[in-house]
């Protein structure tokens, strides 16, 4: 395979930004006097919108090389625990389990696993991701300030949250498969693209509630690839 100046060019790009993000995130916690659980919550929202990227890669060979660079930053950041600014950004020890730290983690694994074993097919990369991002991500950022919510009688998990993971994932997937349009990986009508993305958002909110107990902490897997799951079932009947 040749080697792709462009696609080098945009891995470092995405690497540079995500470390800014997490960079400015830091900051803001500083200054600001933020928990640990806002800035991850900020870092889950952003660092998910460069899967919008997946169409200007030639080769599946140079996204994976961010999933795999940032999962051993990270996991080494987080070995180091105080001494590393991403641990302090990114793990609320008094909200977090010591297996659900690792959230982010479990979240550029995800990634990788979609890439590899989906890179034909990457509008559903993009919008699986971004049902992750999006939806989890505004879900556990926006609910815990509302005043009154309908819990589940078999979690702690309410009826709000999961309607604003949906609300949020499906404009994440929705923004995915128009980006997918725009760029030219997938051309279809704007009716299929809306129903798609009610599915794969309606899948990862069903995905994200279910995830209880010992699997709790692994939300991260389970949201994406239950969302790419439909999708690929679904794609084939719907385009």
């Amino acid at each position: 395979m040749q080697v792709s100046l462009f696609d080098l060019a945009l891995v470092v790009a995405v690497y540079v930004l995500v470390i800014l993000i997490i960079g400015i995130s830091e900051l803001l916690r500083k200054k600001l006097s933020l928990g640990a659980y806002t800035t991850r919550r900020a870092i889950h929202l952003l660092s998910g919108d460069i899967i919008l990227l997946i169409p200007f890669f030639s080769s599946v060979v140079y996204p994976l090389l961010i999933p795999i660079g940032l999962g051993l930053m990270i996991t080494l950041s987080f070995a180091l625990r105080k001494g590393s600014f991403m641990t302090q950004t990114m793990i609320d020890e008094k909200r977090y389990s010591k297996l659900h730290a690792y959230g982010p983690v479990f979240y550029i694994i995800s990634v990788g696993i979609l890439l590899l074993l989906l890179w034909s097919q990457k509008p559903i990369v993009m919008a699986s991701t971004m049902v992750m991002a999006w939806g989890d991500g505004a879900a556990s950022a926006i609910t815990p300030s509302l005043k009154r919510r309908h819990v589940y009688p078999i979690s702690d998990k309410s009826l709000e949250g999961s309607s604003m993971m949906f609300v949020f994932a499906f404009m994440g997937a929705l923004l995915s498969y128009l980006v997918a349009m725009w760029t030219g990986i997938t051309s279809t009508s704007l009716s299929s693209i809306i129903l798609l993305s009610m599915i794969g958002a309606f899948a990862g909110t069903v995905a994200e509630a279910l995830t209880l107990g010992p699997i709790r902490a692994f939300d991260n897997f389970t949201v994406p690839f239950t969302c790419a799951a439909a999708l690929y079932l679904l794609t084939p009947v719907l385009l």
